[in-house]
This record gives structure tokens, sequence and C-alpha cells, in this order.
């Protein structure tokens, strides 16, 4: 891990999204590799004027700042590195589609620009996939580095077992903000094609839940929302993940699934398809081809198949997304812009 402990200040907004999932699992990470993070969780509020953050006091003794590009520019040339991480590059033209109107405002005028002057002033830059590295430089011209989100494959791991019967009903389930970009608008569409068989429960993202009509729709079931502690379980009650996101930058979801050894059946789509790969540890189909995304799940009615394709999600989640893997790069790349020697082994 290096030659001494790391302290690591680590200023987040409480987003209810992924990225307060990834401050508490880099803190987790970081301090299980004997570093010490300090982590100040600020109100969501702050995004709204995030320069008004730069007279937030540092704690004492820090070697690096690791902040989000969201409002990683407050934190600039305090006499310490700074890194950021952007998570979702919501200015790449590949996003603008999916906005609504609102979002489209509020992201031109406020974390967008955001964003730009985090990565035009910090001393490391890292996005979470290569889809989101290459959105970056295609309107910054930064090239940063990719370090992939990551789960606990101990916590997040299938059941002992066997796959069930193929003549009982196949559950699926979908965990997301329901928005456009997620593709929850085609689940009712897809249920119906589905038919008899097949259940989609759906549970809202930490933002939103989904809306009560959802439920009215024949195949469709909603779940309440879960702590992040929950979610282990949860998914080891599922026979198939479903992931038709149109954009994703990564994708908690499908690598959670992975991780407990579900096969993922979506859109192959950005992050998505860096994730997973089709064919071995999912049965991705063309954006918004729903269609083919029904005929997808009936072939994960064999229960052969979906552990096949389960088994070998699992193996590439603990083997790719592993979190030591991880944090030993975030560690690295501390130390690189420390100027200290940075241990490959």
């Amino acid at each position: 891990m290096g030659s001494r402990s790391l302290r690591v200040w680590l200023p987040a907004l409480r987003t209810r999204s992924g990225a307060d999932v990834f401050t508490m699992r880099l803190a987790d990470g970081l301090l299980r590799m004997g570093h010490k993070p300090i982590v100040q969780w600020l109100s969501h509020e702050w995004e709204f004027a995030s320069w008004m953050l730069r007279p937030l006091r540092m704690p004492t003794g820090i070697d690096i700042i690791h902040a989000s590009a969201g409002i990683g520019h407050a934190f600039a040339r305090r006499g310490v590195p700074l890194l950021v991480t952007e998570h979702q590059y919501v200015r790449h033209p590949a996003f603008i589609p999916w906005r609504s109107r609102a979002q489209a405002i509020y992201q031109t005028l406020v974390t967008g620009p955001a964003s730009d002057r985090s990565i035009q002033l910090a001393d490391g830059v890292t996005t979470v996939s290569h889809h989101a590295a290459s959105a970056i430089f295609s309107v910054t011209g930064r090239r940063v580095e990719v370090v992939y989100n990551w789960v606990d494959t101990d916590l997040f791991r299938p059941l002992t077992t066997g796959a069930k019967p193929s003549d009982e009903v196949i559950r699926l389930i979908f965990i997301g903000n329901p928005s456009a970009w997620k593709g929850v608008d085609i689940l009712p569409e897809l249920a119906a094609m589905l038919g008899e068989g097949f259940e989609i429960h759906c549970m809202g993202g930490l933002r939103k839940a989904f809306p009560s009509e959802f439920g009215a729709h024949r195949g469709i079931k909603l779940l309440p929302g879960r702590p992040v502690s929950d979610m282990p379980s949860l998914y080891r009650k599922y026979d198939i993940a479903l992931v038709p996101t149109r954009y994703e930058a990564f994708g908690y979801v499908a690598l959670e699934a992975m991780a407990s050894g579900l096969p993922v059946a979506g859109f192959n789509t950005t992050g998505t398809a860096e994730v997973c790969v089709n064919g071995e540890t999912a049965l991705l189909v063309a954006r918004d081809d729903v269609p083919a995304l029904a005929e997808s799940i009936r072939r994960l009615r064999d229960p052969a198949l979906r552990s096949e394709l389960g088994a070998a999600g699992r193996g590439r989640a603990v083997t790719m997304f592993n979190e030591s893997r991880s944090i030993q790069a975030y560690v690295n790349i501390y130390l690189s812009l420390l100027g200290e020697r940075v241990d490959c082994n």
C-alpha cells in the first residue's frame, strides 16, 4: 500500500446517488488498507453554489484531498494535491437526449461548468469507465485515469443453493431512479410482451421512488426502498437483473448483480457494455429494441443458461471489479501526486 499511512480528506455532498455509495466504499476500503480517510458530508444544497465551499477549513495533517468533480474546484490550491473523480460526465453529447428540460438547464448552468472547472484545476482526475474518460476528453481535452467502481464480493455473493426449476415464475429486479435514461418507460411494454411466467420487481434509486401507477401494470410489482446494507440479500432473491439503461457512465446495478451471480439483461450501451460482456455475463440488445430484450429474457428461462452467465459474471466481478484492486489504484495515484514511489506489486 506504500510506505506510510495517508490522511485523505473526502469532502462529499449527500446527493442520495451512487456518488454517496462511492464515497462510503472508498473510505471503508482505505481504512481496511491502513490509511486514514476523513469523510466530511456536506448538504446537497451546496451544489447550487459550490464555489462558496472555498472557505471550508481543511482538517490538519492532510496528505491528499479527494472530491467529486462537482465540488472539487473549491478545494484546489490548498497546499496539498487535489484528486477529483468524475462519476457521470453530463456534458457529453450522447447524454443530452436523455435529459429533461429542467436537467438540461441545471446541468448547463450549474453542475457542468463546476465539473469542468474542477477538471481544469485538479492535480489529478479519475473517472469510472473508459467511456466516461472519452467523454471528458472530447469536451475538455484532458486525459484522465480510469479506476473502475467496485463491490465487496464477500458481501455481494451468490446463493449456495442451485438454480430454480425452469417452470417457476422468473423474477427480474430493476433498481434505479425512474427516469428516461434509466429506461423506466419501456417497463410496461416489456412486461406485456413477457406475459405469464415473468415478474418485474422495481425499486427506485436513492433519490426517487417509483410512481404508484407503475404498480397497476400487469407483471410489474413495486418494492419499497431499502438501505444500502440490505442490497446483497435482495439480489439473491432474484433470477435476472434488468438494466435497460440508455446512457450509463458505469452501472453499479449491473456489477452488484454480477457479483451476486445474476445474469444481466438490458441494452448494449455505454457503461453497461463495459461492465458486462455480452453473451458471457449478460444478454444485451440494441438500445430501445424491446422485442429483442423480451426474447433475450425468455431465453433466460433456461436455468443452465442463467447459471452459466451468472457464474461468468461472478468471476468477472471478482477479477475486474474487486475492492483491493480499485483501492490500491487510488492509493497509487495518491502516492504519484505526492511524488512518492508507487509499489506496483
